[in-house]
């Protein structure tokens, strides 16, 4: 091996060895990975198979470095994992699989100034094994939302946070809390539309992207402007949502980190310089990193006393002078909606205090137990029953999406159409009733409604017809599925033996 390669485990030992370090120590820590497609970011990030990448072994060495120090140090520890993705600008919580139309929304702490997700989940972990499992949970879901959304690609921004608090006794004698907000960002690859061809929604998805990209060059050019000492100016962290979430990390309560990802081919010299000038600006900006640390009882004191204020500031909004009546209410509307968000955050803080660690730790146990035995029973139902299984042009996106197909009748249409079908699709060419697929003993046959535009096997589908396993099935333009049915497949392989 060349004594120029580094391996994964350098790199973490150059760059996520100081995040992890910092942590301990009580700073906020970010770690963003920046460069075109391709060039390595989700490798350096996330791995790929044995070689896992920084995100896995942060989270590996941090519960090795707390079950050393256990001996030592009669500390208690507490880790919270969260992971969300930034894709066509809405956010979307990765570890549930429903999220709302439009995304997540995004607010602004009035307090802190800082933007945040309120209604994200955060997950109480214990070990490197439960984090690792949660990363699997928040890849499946983020691949089959961006199938069901019939995107034909899974490029996002991906923001993994992990929060590791210290829980112990000051020299007074006083039970203090030390946080760490951990974020691991790893950033969609910017690519010129001109070198990729893209079309349609992929190029609207790149435009998105290389927008949110821009928006974050911008902040990095403002905040660097201000280090090097200019007075006026202005940083735009609202001109996206991915400049938003990361206002702390950039010029904030932040100990920063970020790999400039670069390609070696000739072709990409243009976008190699772009991104090294990008590190460049980067290498200018100075945070101020301070120790979060607070007596526990004081945490809690601070926020009561604060709802106490928001729930007076309630009552009496302030209004300016020669403002007309319309005016007026849309201000207070708004206003209260402020104090009303920040009301509910406070309240959802002092009840996760409230509720002990111990607990939470056994619900978010309980509920992945729950979740591996319905995928256990999905399992076991595609070794008998007949069932469909999604492809894309995408292999991240293919075979995450499986329909298992009832006995009698299973309708297909397009979704919140009156009929209510029983698998329901959007997208191009999706009729309010599509297809019925039915189900006889071994037999299971598709039949095509009025103008529906169905295929099998790339032919056009004209009235019904007896399925055979292994079929292509395509409805409308963009949901392709292969059949694959368990009882056909066994005779099939009975018939070939006895023939044989």
């Amino acid at each position: 091996v060349s004594p120029d390669y580094a391996d994964q485990t350098r790199v973490f030992d150059d760059l996520g060895r100081g995040v992890l370090e910092n942590a301990f120590k009580g700073y906020n820590c970010s770690l963003f990975a920046y460069g075109q497609t391709g060039s390595g970011k989700s490798y350096s990030m996330v791995g790929y198979g044995a070689n896992k990448g920084i995100v896995p072994t942060t989270c590996d060495e941090l519960f090795k470095a707390m079950n050393s120090n256990k001996g030592n140090h009669p500390m208690k520890y507490e880790v919270t994992f969260s992971m969300l993705e930034i894709y066509n600008e809405q956010v979307r919580d990765l570890l549930t699989r429903t999220n709302p139309k439009g995304g997540l929304p995004v607010r602004q702490n009035p307090k802190l100034g800082l933007f945040y997700v309120p209604d994200v989940k955060k997950v109480a972990v214990g070990s490197y094994v439960e984090i690792e499992k949660r990363i699997e949970e928040g890849t499946m879901n983020r691949t089959v939302a961006s199938t069901n959304m019939n995107a034909t690609s899974s490029r996002a921004h991906t923001v993994v946070t992990i929060t590791f608090s210290q829980i112990g006794k000051n020299d007074a004698g006083q039970e203090t809390k030390k946080t760490s907000v951990i974020n691991l960002v790893d950033l969609a690859g910017s690519e010129r539309a001109d070198s990729t061809g893209a079309t349609g929604d992929r190029l609207k998805e790149g435009a998105n992207i290389n927008k949110s990209l821009s928006a974050l060059g911008n902040v990095i050019s403002a905040l660097a402007d201000l280090s090097a000492g200019k007075k006026k100016a202005i940083v735009p962290y609202r001109d996206s949502i991915l400049t938003k979430l990361l206002q702390n990390a950039l010029g904030g309560n932040s100990k920063t980190v970020m790999i400039a990802a670069l390609s070696p081919a000739d072709i990409n010299y243009s976008e190699t310089l772009s991104t090294l000038r990008y590190a460049d600006r980067a290498k200018k900006i100075k945070t101020r990193a301070v120790v979060n640390e607070n007596p526990l009882h004081k945490l809690i004191r601070e926020l009561r006393a604060e709802n106490e204020r928001l729930k007076s500031r309630m009552g009496g909004v302030p209004v300016a002078a020669g403002m007309s009546e319309e005016e007026k209410s849309k201000m207070k509307r708004k206003m209260e909606e402020e104090i009303r968000a920040q009301l509910e955050a406070n309240m959802h803080m002092l009840g996760d205090m409230s509720t002990s660690w111990d607990e939470k730790l056994k619900n978010n146990r309980d509920e992945s137990a729950a979740g591996q035995a319905e995928a256990q029973k999905m399992e076991r139902l595609k070794e008998t029953e007949p069932h469909l299984v999604n492809l894309n042009e995408d292999p991240l996106l293919s075979g995450v999406v499986v329909h298992i197909l009832k006995k009698g009748k299973t309708t297909v249409g397009r979704k919140g159409a009156s009929s209510n079908p029983d698998l329901p699709f959007t997208g191009l060419n999706i009729e309010a009733e599509h297809a019925v697929i039915g189900v006889s003993g071994k037999e299971v046959t598709l039949k095509s409604c009025q103008n529906a535009n169905t295929s099998i096997n790339g032919s056009p589908l004209v009235g019904e017809r007896a399925l055979c396993h292994l079929d292509r099935l395509l409805f409308g333009s963009g949901h392709m599925y292969v059949f694959k049915n368990p009882k056909s497949r066994s005779t099939q392989k009975k018939s070939s033996s006895s023939s044989s």
